[in-house]
């Protein structure tokens, strides 16, 4: 995992070089699942006019309806059954996909598939959320070059970050003196807090539990007595004044809060910035929880195949 986390900015750097000038389409759905459908979710909180769905409950729950002839299949693996299924779905497709030899991207309806070059990746989405975010920035006007330059200059800065917070919840995870683990956050930060929950649930096997800010303000802050809440918190947002308050109200309420933030850049890059620490954190409690083997009840949803 370590060797992954460090290959990011060079991977992220051959994603913007073979993807610049890239035009996606709006108006249709964005199907994938996990840090896939994270990914889409960053943008529509961008305001980007796309339609960010689950490819599971789509095939199972919408396909039926025939809404569009198109739509964006994005799968890290190429081999997501619940993707490939919704496929079928639409008269042509295009793929963002890390495997171009994967079936996803040799479907008989494939328009065009799209490179996120993100190398190998062994264990939970890292190099590959990021070139997601990449594919899609750029896909829909946004030049993330200045930004790609920002994360690989302070990457020691995420990586201490991360550990700093490691080592204050370590202890709260090993006693289990804790009622809930909470990630929040805001705008196309909402992505980012979901992929931030599923990628430490997956390494520690510790339930953690993103949302938004503002769907925690509704009812979901009663559980804050005993509770550890990951505040995501760009020192540039709209919000900032209002997720301050609340951090004030849980920390007096009884939870152990702890902020994550960005003082350089701009509010709608941030989720490139934002998940950094989280993947150091993940890393670093593995470590001192003694956790080596990942997906252990079952394999790693992404390497499925239509068994």
């Amino acid at each position: 995992m370590e060797k992954e986390l460090f290959d990011i900015p060079f991977q992220a750097r051959l994603c913007y070089e073979k993807n610049k000038g890239l035009i996606l389409p709006e108006k249709v759905p964005y199907i994938g699942m996990g840090s896939s459908y994270f990914a889409a979710v960053v943008l529509r909180y961008l305001g980007v006019k796309i339609f960010p769905e689950l490819a599971g409950e789509y095939f199972n729950y919408i396909r039926m309806i025939k809404q569009f002839d198109t739509a964006v299949l994005i799968s890290q693996s190429g081999r997501t059954t619940d993707l490939i299924n919704c496929a079928s779905c639409f008269h042509n497709y295009i793929a963002i996909v890390n495997d171009l030899n994967s079936p996803l991207a040799l479907g008989p309806n494939l328009k065009l598939a799209i490179p996120i070059l993100a190398g190998e990746e062994k264990f939970s989405s890292t190099k590959t959320f990021i070139n997601t975010l990449i594919v899609l920035y750029l896909g829909h006007g946004f030049d993330v070059r200045n930004t790609l330059d920002s994360i690989e200059r302070r990457f020691p800065e995420f990586e201490l970050t991360g550990q700093s917070i490691g080592t204050l919840l370590v202890k709260n995870l090993r006693s289990r003196k804790f009622s809930c683990i909470n990630i929040l956050g805001s705008g196309p930060n909402v992505g980012t807090a979901y992929q931030a929950a599923l990628l430490l649930s997956e390494t520690t096997r510790f339930p953690f539990v993103g949302m938004s800010l503002s769907q925690y303000e509704h009812g979901y802050k009663e559980t804050a007595e005993n509770a550890i809440v990951i505040v995501i918190n760009p020192s540039k947002g709209i919000l900032v004044e209002r997720t301050i308050k609340l951090m004030d109200t849980l920390r007096n309420a009884g939870a152990r809060v702890f902020e994550v933030n960005d003082p350089e850049l701009d509010e709608i890059y941030t989720p490139f910035s934002s998940i950094l620490p989280f993947f150091f954190l993940a890393r670093y409690l593995a470590l001192k929880l003694g956790i080596t083997d990942q997906f252990v009840i079952g394999k790693k949803i992404t390497e499925r195949t239509d068994e």
